[in-house]
C-alpha cells in the first residue's frame, strides 16, 4: 500500500486497490496520462486572486522550495482534495486542506508558521507538508526513468502511493482502481491552467539595440532570445519561476530551467520545467553547430548527459544566456567557455533545437 490512502471520491475504491495490489497490467500509450494534452504546459506563478489570499503565500513558498514543482499544480491539487477547506475530513480518515491521513502526517507534518501547532487542519502546516511530500515524489519520479511528466507521476504517487506508480512504471491506467488515479492526474493538470499567471510579455518582443540575429531566424526564436536577454541582471533563485526576474520576490527570480521555460513561453511555445525533461524537448543537434534559441546542457555537479544539471540558451555570435547559480545574476557568457571547458561538470553534453530553422 502507498504512503497515502485514496481519499475524497476515491475512498470507496481503497478496498479494490488492496484486491488488485499484486496485479500488474501493462498500460498502453493511449491509456496513460503521458498522453495528457496538458503535459508540459504548466509553469510559472499563481494567477492573482485565483486562490484564497491567506493560502497563496504558502502555496508559492511550498512550490519555491522544490525546483520543478509548479505552484498552480499545488493549487489545483488543493482544490481537488478539499476545495480549499481547512476543516475537510473524508470517510477514509484524511484530514485538512491537503487531506493527509494521520500516519502520513507523522512523516511530513511540520509547524510551518511557528505558532506552536503542528496540525493538518492548520493550512500553513498542511500546505507546507503537501509541498514536502510532492517534492519527495517528484524526486522519485525524476530518478525513475518512467515515461510521462515527473509532476504527473508525483501526483499519481500522492493519490495512490508511489508503489502503484512503480508497479505500472508510470501513471496507473484507467483499468487501475476504476480510473480514479488516472482521472485525478489529468483533472489536476487541466485545472492548473486556471491558477497560472500570465508569464512575461505576449506577442513580439524587440531585441536589445546592441544585438542582432541572423536573417531568417524564426520569429518564435527571436522572441525567446529577446525575452531571455531582458532578464539579464536578475538574481538567480533555485526554484524561482522567472516571472519577475528583477522584482523583490526570490520566488519570481529565475533559475536555469525556468529562464528557458518562460523565454519560450513568451514566444507561445510550452516547455517542461526542469533540465531533466527539457533535455528531451525538440531535436538533438551537434554541439559544434548550435543556432540561436538552442538549449545547451552541461552535467552539473550531480547531473549526467541524460539528467543534466544546468542549461543555457545559445543566442548566436558565439554567446549564450544563462541563469548561473545562487549569488550570481542572469548573464551572457561565451559559448566556448562551455564547449571547451576543461572541467567535465561544465562541458556541453547536449544541445536541443526547440524550433527548426
Amino acid at each position: 500500500m502507498g504512503r497515502r490512502l485514496l481519499v475524497g471520491a476515491g475512498a470507496a475504491l481503497t478496498a479494490l486497490f488492496v484486491l488488485i495490489v499484486g496485479v500488474a497490467i501493462q498500460a498502453t500509450t493511449s491509456d496513460t496520462a503521458s498522453a495528457n494534452p496538458y503535459s508540459g504546459a504548466i509553469g510559472g506563478g499563481l494567477k492573482p486572486g485565483s486562490v484564497p489570499a491567506q493560502f497563496a503565500v504558502w502555496i508559492e513558498k511550498a512550490a519555491g522550495a522544490c525546483p520543478g514543482l509548479p505552484a498552480p499544480v499545488l493549487a489545483a491539487q488543493l482544490e481537488a482534495e478539499s476545495n480549499f477547506n481547512p476543516n475537510a475530513q473524508s470517510s477514509a480518515g484524511a484530514q485538512g486542506i491537503a487531506q493527509f491521513i494521520p500516519s502520513t502526517w507523522k512523516t511530513y507534518g511540520t509547524d510551518a508558521n511557528g505558532n506552536g501547532v503542528n496540525s493538518p487542519f492548520d493550512p500553513p502546516d498542511a500546505i507546507t507538508a503537501q509541498g514536502r511530500y510532492m517534492c519527495e515524489l517528484l524526486h522519485d519520479a525524476q530518478k525513475s526513468g518512467f515515461p510521462g511528466e515527473p509532476v504527473e507521476l508525483a501526483l499519481a504517487g500522492y493519490n495512490a502511493g508511489w508503489g502503484a506508480v512503480t508497479r505500472y512504471r508510470g501513471v496507473p491506467p484507467r483499468s487501475f482502481a476504476g480510473g480514479q488515479t488516472y482521472d485525478y492526474v489529468r483533472s489536476i493538470m487541466a485545472a492548473a491552467r486556471k491558477f497560472t499567471a500570465t508569464a512575461g510579455p505576449s506577442g513580439p518582443v524587440d531585441l536589445p539595440a546592441d544585438f542582432t540575429l541572423p536573417a531568417g531566424t524564426p520569429a518564435q526564436v527571436r522572441t525567446a532570445v529577446a525575452w531571455a536577454l531582458q532578464q539579464r541582471g536578475g538574481w538567480y533563485h533555485l526554484g524561482g519561476d522567472c516571472t519577475d526576474a528583477h522584482g523583490p520576490s526570490p520566488n519570481r527570480w529565475c533559475d536555469c530551467s525556468s529562464l528557458m521555460q518562460q523565454a519560450y513561453r513568451a514566444a507561445g511555445v510550452p516547455l517542461t520545467r526542469t533540465t531533466y525533461t527539457q533535455v528531451g524537448e525538440g531535436q538533438a543537434v551537434s554541439a559544434d553547430a548550435p543556432l540561436p534559441g538552442d538549449l545547451v546542457f552541461t552535467p552539473g555537479s550531480d547531473g549526467s548527459a541524460a539528467s543534466p544539471g544546468h542549461v543555457g540558451m545559445y543566442i548566436g555570435n558565439g554567446l549564450l544566456v544563462e541563469a548561473p547559480r545562487t549569488g550570481l545574476k542572469t548573464r551572457v557568457v561565451t559559448y566556448s567557455s562551455w564547449r571547451n571547458s576543461s572541467s567535465p561538470i561544465t562541458r556541453v553534453v547536449a544541445v536541443r533545437r526547440i524550433i527548426p530553422h
